[in-house]
């Protein structure tokens, strides 16, 4: 039996574990998935630790998507350029560094045929899981790129991407608007990063949180009949690429529809 897991800080509400179970079941995998959590001074023994008790593979979630980085032997090129890892494939004790969330993040507009070329997203944070967002928007032809954080960066060096504060977030408009931040997660599901105003500004709506499945974010969208879309496609989608990686097979094509059909079975898990 292989061993998998997932690093992180706080996993008590992760559901990496139930989906990453269903996967193997499903696929007649031999394996098992835990969680390791972690504080971040302890994050290089966590990665030696990979080697020495011959751990597979792990995935790597916030806030140690970067910080893992210099203590990996090699980094995939597109991981590399988007200076984010959230998966660890393991090789005879060789660690070396990927990022599926890339692809996962595609899925919701492959699936519902939605361009980005010539559009223009705002998205909201600054980290890590933003940093793959824009990645993928400037790879995809948008025309403009807004990042909103608490505290204003300055002038990017960028001419697709430009920096404002949530002050600012009132005055701006949009094609897509994306949350990166955890607000809105549980158990803060009451929260949301932007106000019923700011909604009314943009013509659809990405939550990368699928912890609530409907986050107020997502419901203030749908309130004024505009598409809005949660994170579950994304997990699903990186994980299963994780697990092609780690596996070096393809898994089949039905397999999404699948987990997000019997999503309030494994969940539950």
């Amino acid at each position: 039996m292989k061993f998998y897991g997932l690093i992180g800080e706080k996993l008590t509400h992760s559901l990496s574990p139930n989906l990453h179970k269903t996967i193997y079941q499903r696929t007649g995998i031999n394996a098992a998935y835990k969680n390791f959590p972690s504080p971040e001074d302890k994050i290089p023994q966590v990665i030696e630790s990979l080697r020495l008790l011959s751990i597979s593979g792990t995935n790597v979630t916030i806030p140690y998507k970067e910080t893992v980085m210099p203590f990996l032997d090699d980094i995939d090129p597109t991981a590399q350029k988007l200076g984010v890892v959230n998966t660890i494939l393991n090789q005879d004790g060789y660690l070396k560094g990927f990022n599926t969330d890339y692809d996962g993040f595609g899925l919701l507009f492959e699936r519902r045929g939605w361009s980005l070329k010539d559009k223009s997203v705002t998205v909201l944070g600054t980290g890590g899981s933003s940093k793959m967002v824009v990645q993928y928007l400037k790879d995809h032809g948008t025309s403009s790129i807004t990042l909103v954080s608490r505290t204003a960066k300055g002038q990017s060096a960028d001419k697709l991407v430009t920096y404002a504060t949530y002050d600012q977030l009132p005055t701006l408009k949009g094609d897509y608007l994306i949350n990166t931040t955890p607000v809105g997660m549980y158990p803060h599901i009451d929260d949301s990063p932007i106000t019923d105003e700011t909604a009314q500004h943009f013509n659809a709506f990405i939550d990368l949180i699928y912890n609530p499945l409907e986050t107020v974010f997502l419901k203030q969208g749908r309130s004024l009949g505009k598409p809005a879309v949660n994170g579950l496609e994304m997990l699903i989608g990186q994980a299963i690429k994780s697990i092609e990686i780690w596996e070096d097979r393809s898994l089949s094509p039905d397999l999404m529809d699948e987990l997000i059909q019997d999503f309030d079975q494994w969940k539950e898990l």
